[in-house]
């Protein structure tokens, strides 16, 4: 896996996330904010990273991610270690 691959990976995660979670709360009729704003998070990190080659923040968002049950074990620790690989 390189970082463009792992990028797509936690774009999938994240959009099934704002299915789920978008889908429970219109039957509530909540609003979806935090998911926009974990979207611009997302957003920010892909930028960080073509900019300036900054990791830290696709590190942030697989963590998030990992911890909301978007990445199994496996995947999280493959996108880690790809993030870890790039210099």
């Amino acid at each position: 896996m390189n970082v463009p691959q792992a990028i797509e990976l936690l774009l999938n995660r994240m959009n099934t996330r704002q299915q789920f979670v978008g889908g429970a709360f219109a039957a509530l009729g909540a609003t979806t904010g935090s998911l926009q704003m974990q979207q611009r998070d997302v957003n920010a990190a892909i930028s960080q990273w073509r900019e300036a080659h900054d990791m830290s923040g696709l590190r942030q968002v697989t963590s998030m991610l990992h911890v909301y049950g978007n990445l199994t074990d496996a995947e999280f620790e493959q996108i880690m270690e790809t993030l870890d690989g790039e210099k």
